[in-house]
Formats: structure tokens, C-alpha cells, sequence
């Protein structure tokens, strides 16, 4: 009810010219846009903000080419900022296959900078990200009851599976596979989990929840994108050291797909951050870093905590301008 409130208003406020009047008072600043991976089958249900639909991503994308923005790296607008245009930076984090197997044709075609901030240790690995995985599994298993037996992860127990229950669940089958040394044993218990609640991660013959290989990476370089650092587990430790190896393990290995480029962009995982890190990125000779705050970009933004928009299939077309034109900026100003 909201929600169809909202986009109701903004119709309104649209019409009455309230988004370009708005883009008049922003203009010199950007909107950083953030997206995450692509939906092969449900997948934008169970985590709109994680996974959007590629025709989702697409109509984005071509709304992008036919409007008045200019399109811009995150690099230029930081170059630039202050200029009178109204720009937009393209940014994605953590590099779900999908952007190759699913979007690489858009982003080939519109030729927009993107910057993908990628996290390492799965696409070494290769395998698909449990704690995701599993909370999918789960979120299609409502009212089924789970039966964990294997002396290798210390579980003999059963779950009945609930909205109320699954995400302590996953964290506890999360923190048991862990404790398993083997990428191969671990997999192979989420498989098992799978087949157990008659859950597939298989579609089209692709596998679900798994990061870009380096191959797919570096085919990617093609559609203007551009690799930048995720840290290595997708983590944000607080204390330094392990979070200086974090950026650095991240760091060597992208370097392997992207050896003459300065990797010198970061990302916080999960949007997680703390003050004292800001200093550990200097130390890094880390340029800029982006959150997952919304906000637009101006001459007085922190280039270490750059704020962006989360775009994702539950985000209407109207709501989706209102954030590029700086208008829902506003608005959460005032209240």
C-alpha cells in the first residue's frame, strides 16, 4: 500500500516537472549506481537486491543511453566533480556469473563504463557461494524438514525450516561447513543439502550463486568494465592486519587478470565499514571506496565513503529516477 502510495507521488511530482527541477540544483554531482549479480530463474524473488532480472538490467541500461545523463567512470566524476553535467557512474560488486553469462551482451552493446568490484576467493574456487546458496535452498524449502547427518562437520540433527528460523539455520550450517579444509567437501555437503530438499542449483546446465572465472573476467575487459578490488573473502575485518591482507591477497590476484591496470578502487563487502579503516585504505593507497548509503556524489563527499544507489528488481522505474535526479536525496534531508 506504500509503495503504490509512493510511486503515486512521484508520478505526480514527475509530472508537475519536480525531477527536472531537481536535476537543475544537481547538476555538477553524480549518482553512483550499484548492482550486484543477475537472476537465472527465481532467484530476483528471493533476493531482489542481489539478483535482478537481465531484461530488468537491459531496460535500465537503454533508459540510461536515451536520457539526458552522461554516463561517466567513477574516475571521471571524481576528476570532474563539480562541472555542471548531471552524471551517472556505473558500479557492481562481487562479479556473479551472471554479468557474463546473462548481461555481457548489454554491456557490450551500451559500451558504458562499469567498475566491478570483485571479490577473489571464489573465483578461485569456483564453486558456489554457500552461505548464499544455502539461504536460497532454505527460502525454497518453507515447512520441508532438513536431516544433517556427517560426523565430518560434528551435525546429527534435523530442522524444520521456517521464515522464523532459516537464517539462524544457515549460519549454523555455514559455521559447521567451515570448519571443513577442502573447497570439493564443502561443496559437495551443500550439494547434498540440495538433493536432500529436492532444491536444484542447476540451470540450463549452469550453476547457480557462482562468482566469474578469471576467463570470464577477462573477456569481460572487452565491454568496458573495469576490475577494481572486493577484498579476498568478502569480509571487513577490524583488525588491521587481517585487513591489510585481505586488500592485498585481493590485490595480487587481479593483478593476474589485470596486470597493467592500478588497482587502487575498493568497495566495502556488504557495505561494512568502520572509521579506523579509512586510514588502513590510505595505507593501501586506496583513491576511493563506496558504500551502499544512498546519496549523491558532490565536491564535498568523503572519496572514501562514497555513497551509492542499490538498484535491484524491487525498485520501480520512478523510484529509480528520482534517485538519479537527487530528488529522494532531498527528501531524506528534510525527514
Amino acid at each position: 500500500m506504500f509503495k503504490a502510495f509512493k510511486i503515486a507521488c512521484l508520478f505526480i511530482i514527475k509530472s508537475c516537472g519536480g525531477f527536472w527541477l531537481t536535476r537543475q540544483f544537481n547538476k555538477g554531482n553524480t549518482c553512483v549506481l550499484c548492482y550486484h549479480g543477475f537472476s537465472y530463474d527465481d532467484e530476483y524473488l528471493f533476493r531482489p537486491k542481489l539478483f535482478m532480472r537481465p531484461q530488468t538490467f537491459a531496460r535500465r541500461m537503454e533508459w540510461l543511453k536515451k536520457s539526458n545523463y552522461e554516463v561517466v567512470s567513477l574516475q571521471y566524476a571524481v576528476a570532474h566533480d563539480g562541472e555542471g553535467k548531471n552524471r551517472i557512474a556505473l558500479t557492481m560488486d562481487d562479479g556473479w556469473a551472471g554479468t557474463y553469462e546473462l548481461v555481457d551482451d548489454v554491456l557490450s552493446k551500451y559500451q558504458f563504463p562499469l567498475m566491478l568490484y570483485v571479490t577473489s576467493y571464489y573465483v578461485e574456487k569456483q564453486g558456489a557461494v554457500i552461505n548464499v546458496a544455502l539461504a536460497y535452498i532454505l527460502w525454497r524449502s518453507l515447512g520441508k524438514t532438513l536431516i544433517v547427518k556427517n560426523a565430518d562437520i560434528g551435525l546429527n540433527k534435523s530442522y524444520v525450516i521456517s521464515n522464523d528460523n532459516r537464517n539462524n539455520i544457515v549460519t549454523e550450517l555455514c559455521e559447521a561447513i567451515d570448519t571443513l579444509e577442502n573447497t570439493s567437501d564443502r561443496q559437495q555437503i551443500l550439494m547434498d543439502i540440495s538433493r536432500e530438499l529436492d532444491v536444484t542449483l542447476m540451470v540450463n546446465a549452469q550453476l547457480l550463486f557462482r562468482l566469474l572465472s578469471k576467463e570470464e573476467l577477462t573477456k569481460l575487459l572487452a565491454s568496458n568494465v573495469d576490475l577494481q578490488l572486493h577484498s579476498h573473502r568478502h569480509c571487513s575485518p577490524q583488525n588491521e592486519e587481517s585487513f591489510q591482507q585481505e586488500i592485498a591477497q585481493n590485490r595480487d590476484y587481479l593483478q593476474q587478470i589485470v596486470p597493467n591496470t592500478l588497482l587502487e578502487h575498493f568497495c566495502y563487502p556488504s557495505g561494512e565499514y568502520y572509521t579506523k579503516q579509512l586510514a588502513w585504505l590510505e595505507k593501501n593507497a586506496i583513491k576511493t571506496s563506496t558504500t551502499i548509503s544512498s546519496g549523491m556524489f558532490n565536491k564535498d563527499t568523503d572519496l572514501l565513503q562514497i555513497p551509492r544507489f542499490l538498484d535491484g528488481e524491487d525498485v520501480h522505474q520512478l523510484e529509480f529516477e528520482a534517485e538519479l535526479c537527487g530528488l529522494t536525496t532531498f527528501i531524506r534531508k528534510l525527514f
